[in-house]
């Protein structure tokens, strides 16, 4: 371990420790978020983080539920640093890492094998400019491995026919996100528009959909103060 790029930050309110190197993506108040935001079930039994880096979603989940909970991640230090949380926190019998392109899934899953399926994506689509980030900070913030519509269209694959669906994204994309939701038969069930004290305008917002239902909406404001 090369102390001077990795480090074990303590979640104390947590009761975690996660693993992160500074030249990579390292997790946000993103992650915190929908970890928060996302309701589990009691019945629930299955979920699945899509791209889920160094595991922050998957550790932060398991202090809410028992359900078993797989991750996939496409980035090989990525993916061992997230073995090395699971191992830390002692979580190797509920969180489980693939190292692999989420569009493999039918290698690990068969279809309709999840009941919820959260994702903290890249956010910044790829339109053709030259990107000025090292290509492993590139691959998690640009849509250059996974983009919107297939993140749906996979998830949708992947959900039981009452399924739910959740993520994080950008607020100016959200017509684009209905579209794609309804395109893939699912039902936009609740949206949080998030703010920062800085910016009286929200950037970021959370999705969580249901699929093959239809529901009333419900629209909710999220503060984040500094």
């Amino acid at each position: 371990m090369n102390t001077n790029l990795e480090s074990i930050i303590p979640l104390l309110n947590k009761n975690l420790k996660i693993i992160q190197r500074s030249d990579y993506f390292n997790f946000s108040i993103d992650s915190l978020l929908i970890s928060e935001f996302v309701n589990i079930q009691k019945n629930t039994k299955k979920i699945l983080d899509l791209g889920t880096g160094n595991a922050a979603i998957p550790l932060f989940l398991s202090k809410k539920t028992s359900a078993r909970i797989y991750g996939i991640e496409i980035q090989e230090i990525s993916y061992n640093l997230a073995l090395k949380n699971i191992n830390i926190n002692n979580l190797n019998d509920q969180i489980y890492i693939i190292y692999d392109n989420m569009k493999n899934y039918l290698k690990y899953f068969n279809k309709g094998f999840f009941d919820i399926i959260i994702s903290n994506p890249p956010y910044m689509d790829d339109n053709g400019k030259k990107i000025n980030e090292n290509e492993h900070k590139a691959i998690s913030r640009h849509e250059i491995k996974l983009s919107l519509s297939e993140l749906i269209s996979n998830a949708k694959r992947l959900l039981k026919p009452i399924g739910l669906l959740f993520f994080i994204h950008r607020t100016h994309r959200l017509v684009e996100i209905i579209k794609a939701l309804d395109k893939n038969n699912f039902s936009v069930k609740k949206i949080i528009f998030i703010y920062s004290a800085r910016n009286n305008k929200s950037t970021m917002v959370f999705v969580e959909a249901i699929k093959g239902k239809k529901v009333k909406l419900e629209i909710q404001n999220y503060y984040i103060y500094h």
